[in-house]
């Protein structure tokens, strides 16, 4: 079984290098998170041996667009890294635009954890991939290798199709999805293809049989469903395309703009009270963005104040999480986290304990939660609550430690500090194993061999 992980590890090493080397592949880089930036310059240079130089850090929306421009004109393929939220505000409509206006350009989408309904509707905006900070360099480079190349033959075929149409042989992109068609049965993405092929040619009602036929195969699948919805509007069946968008809007709800066409629909159907309905949903759902557009900017202002001024920082993370009101979630634990850093700057550990509690009423099995309640508690000399809580972090996520210095030598002293020579002396030496030069580490194990003598 582990000669089968080490091969495909190989695969996706050589995809990525295949994209840069051969494909002359570039990554653009929209992101102000310093560790990622780290991150992903020694994954491609030092892990996959790649040049520098096939990573384009751009730090606005103007040097974006230009960049992407600069690079597809001298026949790079481009494939940009994105925070989901930059300066505050999401990344959402600038995603759309990208696909919009260059639909080549692949978009993997930077966020830390979000609700299942998030990442269908980045998905349904345009994104080729999402990658949850933090990750391995090992889930960087298979996350890059799904996005840059199909993955095997049917995928590869699949692309074939999509040139096939987009270069206006529609009858050879028939065939090819029949091809496909017989290799696998039923294939969603082959009957997405044949479709395509179809509306190319004229033929409307073999177009809806095939995205019909698609989306029974795959319920869950957004594309057939949105592919269905516009050839209905485009034939000026405003009621079908209204029950498909109505289904889309089930699987993914965080759409404003569609809930809008919705309600704009059902006021050409003779139907106010419905219509009204909807319209009213698509204001909550707006007021909702709204707030966690003003809850993202207060989080911003936290960060510039955090270290030469915790107090004005509390102020603003405070306002971040009172601003979504009773829409907290698990996207808000970062916020929580923060906070209770600022206040333990403050010397305020107790508080600090009152905000992570709160966190883990959203998100219980959170490890870090557990283990930032660990750290507030051994600040208040609250030894035994401390390694309470740490056990539990470390029962939810028992790598916690794993590579970390500072967390291997908080979790000794913890041990330490209960009179647990044995778990002290063991975190000590991981702290040493990941950095063999570390003073602390090695003054630590002194002590815990002194305590045992």
């Amino acid at each position: 079984m582990a000669d089968v992980f080490i091969k495909n590890d190989k695969v996706y090493d050589e995809d990525v290098r295949t994209f840069v080397n051969a494909q002359k592949g570039v990554f653009l880089v929209l992101s102000h998170d310093q560790l990622f930036g780290k991150n992903l310059r020694n994954t491609i240079v030092r892990h996959l041996a790649l040049k520098e130089e096939c990573i384009i850090s751009v730090y606005t929306l103007e040097q974006l667009h230009s960049g992407i421009g600069q690079q597809l004109g001298q026949g790079n393929r481009v494939l940009i890294f994105i925070e989901r939220e930059i300066n505050g505000k999401n990344c959402h409509d600038l995603v759309q635009l990208i696909k919009i206006e260059h639909p080549e350009v692949m978009v993997v989408v930077l966020t830390s954890e979000v609700a299942r309904e998030m990442l269908i509707y980045l998905h349904e905006l345009g994104a080729n991939n999402v990658i949850t900070k933090p990750f391995s360099a090992d889930t960087l480079i298979e996350k890059i290798a799904f996005t840059v190349k199909p993955r095997g033959q049917i995928g590869e075929l699949i692309e074939a199709g999509k040139a096939l149409n987009a270069s206006g042989k529609h009858d050879e992109a028939v065939a090819m999805a029949h091809r496909i068609l017989e290799i696998k049965p039923k294939s969603p993405a082959a009957l997405i293809l044949l479709g395509d092929s179809f509306k190319g040619l004229g033929d409307t009602q073999k177009a809806l049989d095939a995205y019909n036929n698609a989306y029974k195969n795959a319920k869950l699948y957004l594309e057939p469903i949105r592919k269905i919805a516009e050839l209905h509007k485009e034939n000026g069946n405003i009621r079908e395309e209204t029950k498909y968008l109505e289904k889309l809007d089930r699987l993914s709800p965080l759409n404003v703009e569609r809930k809008v066409t919705i309600g704009g629909n059902y006021m050409a159907l003779g139907e106010p009270d419905k219509a009204s309905e909807i319209f009213n949903d698509a204001m909550k759902l707006a007021t909702k963005e709204a707030q966690a557009q003003m809850s993202r900017v207060s989080r911003a202002i936290a960060d510039q104040c955090l270290l030469s001024n915790p107090e004005l920082s509390e102020k603003y993370l405070r306002l971040s999480l009172e601003v979504k009101k009773g829409g907290l979630d698990k996207s808000d634990i970062d916020t929580f986290n923060r906070l209770g850093i600022t206040l333990r700057k403050q010397g305020r550990w107790s508080d600090a304990v009152v905000e992570y509690r709160r966190a883990l009423k959203i998100s219980p099995e959170d490890a870090g939660l557990y283990y930032n309640t660990a750290m507030a508690f051994t600040e208040g000399k609250e030894a035994q609550k401390a390694l309470k809580h740490l056990d539990k972090a470390l029962e939810l996520d028992p790598e916690l430690w794993a590579g970390n210095e500072t967390i291997c030598l908080n979790i000794a002293m913890a041990y330490y500090n209960c009179a647990d020579k044995e778990r002290a002396l063991e975190f000590a030496k991981r702290a040493l194993e990941v950095n063999s030069s570390s003073e602390k580490a090695r003054i630590l194990i002194k002590k815990i061999g002194e305590r045992g003598a």
